[in-house]
């Protein structure tokens, strides 16, 4: 295995996916390669950052970003939550990696035996809650994924449809944020994008 290679920064938001997409491909193969597309050199990194995309991940320890998608560290912007749902702490996060770090691409990354989606589905069919006396800010952090559930039609509420659902739910919501993600969608300096990450193949589709 090859470390680090530098390759050229993405230049706009379909050269990054596409990187992305090529990455996943290597991961799933068995050949990984870390490919490196940060302008910043190894030696600066401890003064700056300059990723290509962001991500908005499930917080569950088999979702591991850098890994799924073959690159070096200092090339995505992650921030992690269970149900990889938007909230103020991903929000700003990735209002930041837009703003700031100038990223060509936010994804927003469901994945397969979502425990937090299970639970959502759960709550929707009202099979379970999380008072908040014994399961402190969990029953809030689950809410979030409830309206997302509700919308897929209760015939075909099952654990796959429902991860597909929240992934592209958060991303639309994650995209309609103004002033920074609804002006940059808009202005095309970057895309939302919505994935799912299949736990046994290692895939990603994107959806």
């Amino acid at each position: 295995m090859q470390g680090g290679t530098r390759f050229a920064h993405p230049g706009d938001p379909q050269e990054a996916l596409s990187l992305l997409v090529e990455g996943n491909r290597r991961h799933r193969e068995g050949d990984p390669e870390l490919r490196e597309h940060s302008s910043v050199a190894e030696d600066a990194r401890a003064e700056e950052q300059r990723p290509f995309a962001a991500v908005i991940a499930c917080a569950d320890s088999r979702v591991s970003p850098n890994r799924i998608f073959d690159v070096e560290r200092g090339n995505l912007f992650v921030s992690r939550i269970a149900g990889n749902s938007v909230d103020s702490g991903t929000l700003g996060s990735t209002e930041y990696a837009v703003a700031v770090l100038g990223v060509k691409l936010v994804v927003v990354l469901g994945h397969s035996d979502c425990g937090a989606v299970k639970a959502a589905i759960e709550v929707a069919e009202d099979a379970t809650s999380y008072p908040p006396d014994t399961y402190g800010a969990i029953g809030p952090l689950v809410e979030r994924l409830v309206p997302a559930v509700r919308d897929v039609p209760a015939a075909e509420r099952t654990l796959p449809n429902c991860v597909s659902a929240n992934a592209r739910t958060q991303g639309a919501d994650l995209a309609s944020r103004a002033p920074i993600m609804k002006q940059a969608v808009e202005d095309g300096r970057i895309e939302v994008v919505a994935g799912v990450y299949d736990l046994g193949s290692g895939q990603v589709s994107f959806i």
